[in-house]
């Protein structure tokens, strides 16, 4: 990486859904050749009344119930086939309702509310990125219509993605 900044956060909004999935796709081949280092990524669109949320990093509660549930028929074992079901049941609660309360990587609840704000159809990638190359991500970015939503990065790295993107909303 060239020119490594410091961690950030950067919302990209979009009209079409299809972009921000695309600008997803980019964002990860930007990560594999290192111009990026993604902490988290997330798209935020919003149809009608609805804010859907797609993340990357946190695990949902069906994926906590399974991970509780083989850890906790595990040492469940020692108890024999009741000890399994016992512990695999009580394993299988407790992942869920962990997942359910653990929020990894960008806040659920501030992407709800940006989400919000959003006219129906538009869709807001969301980029947690440990360190970037500024002028790498800004060339990738030339070629998506989209706006800065939100940004914590350096005004110098807003500025130069701004005028990368090749319209304004």
């Amino acid at each position: 990486m060239p020119d490594p900044q410091p961690p950030g956060l950067l919302a990209l909004r979009f009209r079409e859904p299809l972009m921000a999935q695309e600008c997803v796709l980019a964002m990860g081949r930007l990560a594999k050749n290192h111009v990026i280092e993604i902490d988290d990524i997330a798209v935020v669109s919003h149809k009608g009344s609805h804010t859907h949320i797609q993340q990357t990093r946190d695990l949902n509660t069906g994926q906590g119930a399974s991970a509780g549930g083989w850890i906790g028929a595990l040492v469940g074992i020692v108890g024999g086939p009741p000890g399994m079901i016992a512990g695999g049941a009580l394993g299988a609660t407790v992942g869920a309702l962990w997942a359910k309360l653990h929020d990894v990587g960008i806040d659920d609840h501030h992407m709800k509310e940006m989400g919000s704000r959003l006219q129906s159809g538009e869709s807001v990638v969301f980029i947690l990125m440990k360190s970037h190359d500024v002028s790498g991500l800004a060339k990738e970015l030339r070629r998506f219509d989209a706006e800065i939503f939100e940004s914590t990065l350096t005004d110098t790295a807003d500025e130069m993605i701004r005028e990368s993107l090749t319209v304004q909303i």
